[in-house]
């Protein structure tokens, strides 16, 4: 993640926060927005509460299980730890929304420029193939026409 992708500076944050006994070894960092940052704050569920209370580790957890983006560049929860994950991070915002559905269309381009490249390299083979063929046809043509030439 850079702040490119997220429009935004981006801080060390504390996944377990200092105040509920979260340390500095890097498990336990990590990289953020400022916003995301802010809404996350120190919350902590409690070390005896269920998973479903528990903001995803991007250190640890495969956020692609719990979340998922749309073609409108909303994400939508897989599983009730990823709608809280959302929810609590207002991770749908109109800004993070906005860069999703950049970031969609840009891709989209790339994968449309990289089949217009395909495309032409294949249509470049065909023509050299039509060519030669179009030479070959050429040369038994003038051949006849030699051949029949009464001289």
């Amino acid at each position: 993640m850079s702040e490119a992708d997220v429009g935004n500076d981006l801080e060390i944050d504390h996944y377990r926060p200092r105040a509920h006994g979260g340390g500095d070894d890097p498990d336990n960092l990590v990289y953020t927005c400022a916003a995301c940052n802010r809404f996350k704050s120190a919350y902590w569920p409690g070390d005896d509460a269920p998973d479903d209370l528990r903001l995803l580790n991007p250190n640890r957890d495969d956020l692609s299980a719990h979340i998922d983006e749309t073609v409108s560049g909303r994400l939508v929860g897989l599983t009730p730890r990823g709608w809280l994950h959302i929810r609590w991070l207002h991770l749908n915002r109109p800004l993070l929304v906005g860069l999703r559905q950049r970031r969609q269309r840009a891709h989209l381009i790339a994968e449309g420029l990289s089949q217009a490249h395909d495309s032409a390299a294949f249509l470049q083979q065909r023509v050299a193939v039509l060519e030669r063929e179009l030479a070959d046809l050429r040369a038994i043509v003038q051949r006849i026409a030699g051949l029949s030439d009464p001289q």
